[in-house]
């Protein structure tokens, strides 16, 4: 019994602790991509471990099934109210992951829609394919299928160099699966509206997925072409955390392929 108390504690302080240890200072601005995989660590082991108290408890009540000693009562008690507190989670789940699913699933048809009826010939970036969507709304994203879209109004405000930053942007969402996880972030806030933790999941994942994005694109284009296509960006849908970023990119030092390929040539 001592063992589910223990992982039942240790749930509880990843999920009191994850907001103040990995919220604290800037330096997740430093390292978006070890921030993101600390909060996605810290959510796997608060819900692994809740689970897993569930498991041995049930475990304890099947062993000891003949005893009836304090620890054997208390395992069973802890055992069906897991399995009922983990049942009406997961209905909660369901209830809230099904609109949103279904909001996402309708845009991803429009875009794909879009793209169909494009009359652009697409080109390859790497492994992606680039569809220029002759629409007049500033659009840069991905299709469920992994393509890059770019609308012409984007193509004409930006150089040719920015617009491969932006490129480079969205293939970096595509490789990283992004979109995966700014679901499951959104998912686990809609169905905990009371949890600190679930919120802060969700606003930290939204913003760590771009800051991610604009860095593993200013590596390939270098960090003040990424901060003029922010700019440029700015300029067409004005918006603060455009231009948050572009200041960001600006202060932190990001390790460009060029600065790579020196690294090696000097050896």
């Amino acid at each position: 019994m001592l063992v589910v108390l223990g992982l039942v504690g240790s749930a509880v302080a990843v999920t009191l602790a994850a907001p103040v240890v990995l919220g604290r200072g800037t330096w997740w601005t430093r390292h978006p991509t070890l921030a993101l995989r600390s909060w996605l660590v810290a959510l796997a082991l608060a819900a692994g471990a809740l689970l897993l108290s569930v498991a041995v408890a049930a475990t304890i009540v099947a062993v000891r099934a003949h005893t009836s000693g304090f620890g054997a009562v208390a395992a069973g008690l802890f055992a069906w109210c897991g399995l009922a507190v983990a049942g009406g989670v997961g209905a909660l789940l369901l209830t809230t992951a099904e609109p949103l699913s279904d909001a996402a699933r309708r845009a991803d048809a429009a875009v794909t829609l879009l793209v169909a009826r494009s009359a652009g010939r697409p080109r390859r970036v790497g492994a992606h394919e680039v569809v220029s969507l002759p629409v007049d709304v500033p659009l840069a994203c991905a299709t469920p299928d992994g393509r890059i879209v770019v609308s012409t109004v984007v193509e004409a405000a930006m150089s040719p160099q920015c617009l491969r930053a932006v490129v480079e942007h969205e293939r970096a969402h595509v490789r990283g699966r992004h979109e995966l996880i700014r679901r499951i972030a959104a998912v686990n806030a809609a169905a905990f509206p009371g949890l600190r933790t679930a919120q802060d999941l969700r606003r930290t994942v939204a913003l760590l997925v771009e800051l991610v994005a604009d860095d593993a694109a200013a590596r390939v284009c270098g960090p003040a072409t990424v901060c003029n296509a922010l700019v440029a960006m700015d300029a067409l849908d004005p918006d603060p955390g455009l231009q948050l970023r572009a200041e960001r990119l600006a202060r932190v030092r990001v390790r460009t392929w060029e600065h790579r390929r020196g690294a090696v040539a000097a050896r």
